[in-house]
């Protein structure tokens, strides 16, 4: 797996102060991605889910907490769009996020979601229906993708777009 756009993380106690405004501890496979590939780019990059095919995995949050944009503004945009529990850690550059959720977790791992910003919607005799909800992130799907990290990062595969990058450096090989 090679990893592209990567900017240094320039201070290793953004991540604890992520984690205290989230009130979680990261896994020890996203800490070890955050400090080495801050806000990268995987390749291969496109995963599935039981529903939906071909989804991204665009980039790992940016934890450099003196950037504009960066891991803490993004949660502070969606956050009433996500259950409890539920926080971001990658984009796929389309307003969608790979997600930890930590509602139930398992041997310490938090699973991993996709969270796609679309609003849930029916149709009824031609008529685009949004259900009534009674809390907003009902609206919105969130979609399993796998029991931990280092499953998600396994279950990413290329695509025909994806095959310039064959001369890459390949920064990644597995999490120790």
């Amino acid at each position: 797996m090679n990893w592209n756009f990567v900017k240094k993380l320039k201070e290793e106690n953004y991540i604890a102060t992520v984690e205290q405004s989230f009130g979680i501890e990261f896994p020890e496979s996203l800490l070890k991605l955050i400090r080495e590939f801050n806000n990268g780019t995987p390749s291969p990059n496109t995963f599935d889910t039981e529903l939906l095919v071909g989804k991204s995995f665009g980039e790992l949050l940016n934890f450099n907490l003196d950037d504009e944009y960066n891991i803490l503004t993004d949660y502070e945009d969606i956050k009433d769009k996500l259950p409890k529990d539920v926080y971001p850690f990658a984009g796929d550059g389309g307003g969608d996020f790979m997600c930890l959720d930590y509602r139930n977790v398992d041997n310490g791992e938090p699973k991993i979601y996709y969270w796609d910003h679309e609003q849930k919607f029916e149709v009824h005799d031609d008529e685009l229906i949004i259900p009534d909800t009674e809390d907003e992130f009902e609206k919105y799907r969130l979609e399993f993708v796998a029991a931990n990290l280092e499953e998600a990062l396994q279950k990413l595969y290329d695509t025909e777009e994806d095959d310039d990058d064959e001369d890459a450096e390949i920064l990644y090989n597995g999490i120790d």
